[in-house]
């Protein structure tokens, strides 16, 4: 035989950089592609052409070949001998499946996953490090020194902020760490307790089952750091547990992190995610970013602290498949997902998907999840299996099911996160538009799993409510793909004309697509590019998501420098968006304020930061574990404060005739734009919100919250009452109020009465131009209609009596301000009476 090692070579030039001719030498191994896809060679020129900028994205649908192309990119950067090349994946199923990827090619590669190196290839720099973004964020990395990456290739980017969240956590569990557990319990119960919330705590403690999760106040985490570290230390061999990595990340800057608590388990992290303070993320190291079709760039932000600057985006059709999603929630009660999934089963082969283990014992008669360590062997069985069902826990990504190998999946609830952060601020704090998008690419990631192609076609069965709801609400499906947005309207048009929903129907309906029945082929081609949902719709995500992208990156700079310890700049870069944040979501501006809150305290600033904390308070929930009342709110109380906006007055002119002022100030600009034409819609409600804070009142706005009810309510716990008003003053003068925007009235009355059954509320008070009500509207009584300009007239005449009160005594300001805040049209139940004099009923335009 001849060896072909010892042979000699010709002299070479250097190796090539342009990726499509390191392509195009590759081996003519055993199923190696033949050619590269429209969609991957028009990516990797359009990298190549700007190769030296330090940031690139490229956007590629799932399935359209996003690893063939990082990986000529990663060779390319290698052979320009740029310095260290790392290509990191989100897991180590990825690692070994990128890996198999240039065995294919014949590309050289060093892989780390655990312990070493696999061979020296990449520490002497002759081929690109395949490994995970755990391995690449842990705080004892190897690749630092002289193998700190000068180029990195970040797959699957749209999980970016999910896997470098979970490097950043401290997650303790009770059943591995009951010792550690207990202690951190006792270490912030006295936390609890000083604000009078030891029962709360007690509660979250014994709710063991439960979705019940609490936080700690903001500040525990900073005032108890050492006994966190010592009770740590405590743990036997504790550098060999699961503790180590994440507990090193943190160990530095454990004071700055907050502290989430279940009858389970206690995590510490961050509220915003520290990029910034790696080196790779420095101007003179290359970043690839390959991600998937992002609508939104947010959460990529929220994640690698970055904008996205001219992203190359293919023209290309892979992944974009025929589906037909049918939802759970639109048939009869008797077809329940566990008949409908037994008849399937005689038919077809079918993936169960559920957000977690508990949900998963719900369908242990058709399967059961695999281990981590059998995943990769039970998924290939059952893609050789010609039946049968595969249940998939809590996985969005890198799983890959194409063409006959599975075309039906069974969706049972929301894909959502396991940490007690994300169930926190989700489930208890409503933080709805924060995981808007974060849902969004949950569900297009979750849809991809068995849709890969253009010529690829499946049918998805979507049960529980929260996914249910979230697919009917229209400015959710405006955060989808378009053709993903296309599916889901054109699938409920499906069920609009299915008369019965039997099992047996719905499998009859899922086999006629999947057997490519004539009739569904023709109206698919003929129906699904005319949808869409409605333009404004779209435009609303846009401009929110567009201003959300600024928040992210300040949330990132916020906490990068926070870690190191450059207080006042952190406190800058939220400072400068928090207001133009809660004009697009007042919630996530609350959010904010907590935490600037807790950098105050932390800092000795005490009235700064119950300021924050009761704005915090108004925006989020008055159930907050944060201190809620400064010293000047308890002594207007001891000076006989007797209802909410008797106390604020009094408290705020403790302050002085100065805060006096400044209270007036904002109070006139708020209602001033409420009549200005030239602020946007979202500026007029939040102007209104800001209002009834000022007041003391719990001010949100539930429509651009929830996505559900009034635009702005003002609430008073005390007397548990509320406004609630809809704004209409983009109407022209004289104007009219049709019967659309009559059923949204009534819509929104309906809305309060779930939502709100123990607090008293007397009806809606539309905001607009006078003028008509149209004939074939139908209001109720319940609906008034205020004129813009009386309402901005009333709320001036407020701040006016305010002010006048600035030049008087101590003892004589004192008293009018106790006059002003006991008088009755300043309750909310008087205030409703003198503004709700016309009901809309009576303009009916005959």
């Amino acid at each position: 035989m001849v060896n072909f090692k010892n042979l000699s070579r010709p002299k070479a030039a250097s190796a090539p950089i342009n990726p499509f001719e390191i392509f195009s030498k590759t081996p003519n191994l055993n199923n190696a592609p033949n050619d590269l896809w429209k969609g991957q060679a028009e990516a990797l020129k359009k990298w190549h052409d700007n190769r030296t900028s330090a940031d690139n994205i490229i956007l590629l649908n799932t399935g359209a070949g996003k690893s063939i192309v990082g990986v000529l990119i990663a060779q390319s950067l290698v052979n320009e001998a740029i310095g260290p090349v790392v290509f990191a994946c989100s897991t180590i199923d990825l690692v070994e499946q990128t890996a198999r990827e240039c065995e294919r090619l014949g590309l050289k590669f060093t892989k780390r996953t655990s312990g070493a190196f696999s061979n020296d290839l990449f520490e002497t720099g002759k081929a690109f490090c395949i490994t995970t973004y755990q391995a690449l964020f842990v705080a004892n990395s190897s690749f630092k020194a002289e193998k700190t990456p000068a180029a990195i290739i970040f797959d699957d980017a749209h999980v970016g902020e999910r896997t470098i969240r979970d490097v950043f956590t401290l997650s303790i569990s009770k059943e591995r760490h009951a010792k550690l557990y207990k202690d951190i319990v006792e270490i912030v119960r006295p936390e609890f307790e000083k604000l009078g919330k030891g029962p709360h705590l007690d509660y979250i403690l014994e709710s063991v089952g439960q979705a019940a999760v609490t936080m700690c106040p903001p500040t525990t985490a900073h005032r108890h750091r050492e006994e966190i570290i010592e009770a740590i230390k405590r743990v036997p061999d504790w550098r060999k547990t699961d503790l180590f990595f994440s507990a090193l990340r943190l160990w530095e800057h454990i004071g700055t992190c907050a502290i989430f608590l279940s009858a389970n388990n206690v995590e510490i992290t961050p509220p915003f995610i520290p990029t910034g303070v790696y080196n790779f993320f420095g101007k003179e190291v290359r970043r690839v970013y390959l991600s998937a079709t992002m609508e939104f760039e947010t959460d990529f932000v929220r994640g690698f602290g970055r904008r996205l600057k001219g992203p190359i985006i293919p023209d290309n059709d892979a992944g974009n498949g025929e589906r037909l999603i049918l939802l759970g929630s639109r048939f009869v009660e008797k077809t329940g997902k566990k008949q409908v999934a037994a008849e399937l089963l005689t038919k077809h082969k079918l993936v169960i998907s559920v957000p977690s283990y508990p949900k998963a014992a719900a369908w242990k008669q058709l399967g059961e999840p695999p281990r981590r360590e059998n995943f990769t062997t039970e998924l290939q069985t059952f893609r050789d299996a010609k039946s049968g069902a595969f249940i998939l826990v809590s996985r969005i990504d890198g799983i890959d099911l194409p063409q006959d190998t599975c075309r039906v999946m069974l969706i049972d609830g929301a894909p959502t996160g396991s940490s007690l952060m994300e169930q926190y601020l989700s489930n208890h704090l409503t933080l709805t538009n924060l995981f808007a998008t974060k849902m969004a690419g949950r569900i297009t990631q979750l849809l991809g799993r068995i849709n890969r192609g253009r010529a690829d076609y499946s049918a998805f069965l979507v049960y529980g409510n929260d996914i249910n709801n979230w697919l009917k609400t229209e400015r959710n499906v405006a955060l989808l793909p378009p053709l993903i947005r296309k599916q889901v309207i054109l699938s409920q048009t499906v069920q609009d004309d299915m008369s019965e929903s039997t099992p047996s129907d719905v499998v009859k309906v899922v086999s006629e697509v999947l057997s490519r029945d004539p009739g569904w082929l023709e109206f698919y081609r003929e129906t699904v590019d005319g949808l869409e949902v409605s333009s404004g719709a779209l435009e609303k995500v846009k401009q929110r998501e567009a201003q959300l992208a600024k928040s992210a990156q300040a949330e990132c700079e916020f906490m990068t420098r926070l870690w190191q310890g450059d207080h006042e700049g952190a406190r800058t870069a939220l400072l400068d968006v928090l207001d133009d944040t809660a004009l697009v979501d007042a919630k996530l501006a609350g959010w904010y304020s907590v935490w600037l809150a807790m950098d105050y305290d932390n800092d000795g600033d005490v009235a700064t930061s119950v300021y924050h904390y009761k704005r915090a308070r108004s925006r989020l929930s008055h159930w907050l574990n944060v201190p809620h009342k400064s010293t000047f709110d308890k002594q207007a109380e001891d000076k006989g404060a007797n209802n909410t906006f008797h106390r604020n007055l009094l408290a705020v002119n403790l302050n002085g005739p100065q805060a006096l002022g400044n209270l007036v100030n904002k109070l006139k600009i708020h209602a001033r734009t409420l009549g200005d034409p030239v602020p946007s819609a979202n500026a007029k409600e939040e102007a209104l919100r800001s209002y009834g804070e000022l007041l003391g009142y719990a001010a949100t706005r539930p429509d651009n919250e929830l996505g559900h009810g009034p635009d702005v309510v003002w609430k008073d716990e005390e007397a548990n009452a509320l406004i609630a008003f809809e704004l209409k003053t983009e109407k022209k003068d004289p104007a009219e109020y049709s019967k659309t925007e009559v059923g949204q009235a009534h819509n929104h009355i309906q809305w309060i009465k779930d939502n709100e059954k123990q607090t008293a509320c007397d009806g809606l008070l539309l905001i607009g131009p006078p003028g008509v009500c149209k004939p074939e509207a139908s209001p109720s009584d319940s609906i008034y209609l205020v004129a813009t300009n009386d309402l901005v007239a009333y709320l001036l005449v407020l701040a006016a009596k305010i002010d006048d009160t600035r030049g008087r005594s101590d003892i004589e300001r004192w008293h009018l301000l106790s006059e002003l805040g006991t008088s009755n049209e300043w309750q909310l139940a008087g205030l409703f009476k003198i503004l709700a004099k016309t009901r809309l009923a009576s303009l009916k335009d005959i």
